[in-house]
């Protein structure tokens, strides 16, 4: 079920963008895609950094109703996402993904300033990729030693996001409400992975 999901969603976001790339506009319909880029604010540990992302849109004019399909990035590597105890962490490296799709509503618009605005929500499915370098003592006389680890999953989203465009440059208030992830590396630490958070981005619409 949850392979399905994925699959689906995958297929929804890469033709939402293929579609967007087309750049088609007829009296009903509007498609493009844009990039963005903006600060990150998530949870448990994961720190404030940069994320960035592109998405394929599909407006209808007549309704206005958006669809989007978007991919996240989120690269960190100054993170603290360990339970007590906490290993002696050397060099660490984290990779969010979050894929979703949305639907939005257009609560304004104004044509004189060339400015709209657009409410909406979403669903989609997040991956992390972890790797982490930290020292451990064992054996009979305890001596540290190097441990190297990768770790990987991912878990279920909704977001909720309110973007506003003057012409082609939008600014995009999004949040995220994820299902946190819990794993361990060996020597029993434990770790929790938790994108719960809010973002504002800037962007540009082709």
């Amino acid at each position: 079920m949850k392979k399905l999901f994925i699959y689906y969603l995958l297929g929804i976001i890469v033709s939402s963008i293929a579609v967007a790339q087309e750049r088609k506009e007829e009296s009903n319909l509007r498609q493009y895609y844009s990039g963005k880029f903006g600060f990150y604010q998530p949870g448990d540990g994961l720190n404030n950094g940069l994320l960035f992302g592109i998405d394929g849109v599909t407006e209808f004019i007549h309704y206005h109703f958006i669809l989007t399909g978007a991919i996240d990035l989120y690269p960190k590597q100054t993170i603290s996402i360990f339970k007590d105890p906490k290993p002696d962490v050397q060099q660490q490296s984290m990779i969010l993904l979050p894929l979703h799709v949305n639907d939005g509503y257009q609560f304004f618009n104004a044509p004189l300033a060339d400015s709209r605005g657009f409410i909406g929500a979403g669903i989609g499915y997040y991956f992390y990729f972890y790797s982490v370098e930290y020292r451990s003592t064992g054996g009979i006389i305890p001596s540290p030693t190097t441990q190297t680890e990768s770790k990987s999953g991912g878990s279920f989203f909704a977001t909720a996001f309110v973007r506003f465009l003057l012409g082609k440059i939008f600014v995009e208030p999004r949040l995220y409400l994820a299902t946190k992830k819990e794993d361990s590396v060996s020597g029993g630490y434990n770790y929790v992975v938790n994108p719960t958070g809010f973002s504002i981005s800037l962007g540009f619409q082709y």
